[in-house]
């Protein structure tokens, strides 16, 4: 398996002039504004805070623009949505009795595991991470040099 391809500023290769020209063009042509990442109206406020944060530490690395917008919503809501459910495990319980003396999960264990599950989606297509930013770095393809030996079949 291939390894994973890095921005120039992670690269510790030894580059040619030319190659490093090459690499900064091609993140280059990837860039795409960043002047409408802000928090949809819809979004409750806990969500903002969370979509903002992000937004604000993804600047300094500069890797998250517009596209990323609702994907970086969804990330945000469902970061609430774990948020509220684990707040209301913490005052109900992870179970409940029902009134013939049944026990039962809490539903809100259903809704954190969902929104867990969402928020590592998310959090991989942004590259939260580090190991998933490395992996959003599009390789470009290489030119392979031309066989030397093609002059003497033609002969």
């Amino acid at each position: 398996m291939a390894t994973p391809r890095k921005r120039l500023s992670m690269c510790t290769k030894h580059m040619t002039k030319k190659e490093k020209i090459d690499k900064q063009q091609a993140e280059k042509r990837l860039k795409v504004a960043r002047d409408q990442l802000k928090p949809p109206d819809f979004l409750p406020d806990i969500a903002k805070e969370e979509f903002c944060r992000v937004a604000r530490e993804a600047a300094g690395a500069d890797f998250l623009d517009n596209l990323d917008l609702s994907i970086l919503a969804i990330y945000a809501d469902n970061w609430a949505k774990y948020i509220r459910a684990s707040e209301a495990i913490q005052r109900e319980g992870l179970t409940y009795e029902t009134a013939k003396g049944n026990i039962f999960p809490s539903p809100y264990v259903n809704i954190a595991d969902k929104a867990a599950a969402m928020i590592m989606r998310c959090s991989s297509k942004l590259g939260l991470a580090t190991t998933d930013r490395l992996k959003l770095i599009i390789p470009e393809k290489e030119e392979k040099p031309a066989n030397k030996f093609i002059k003497l079949l033609d002969a």
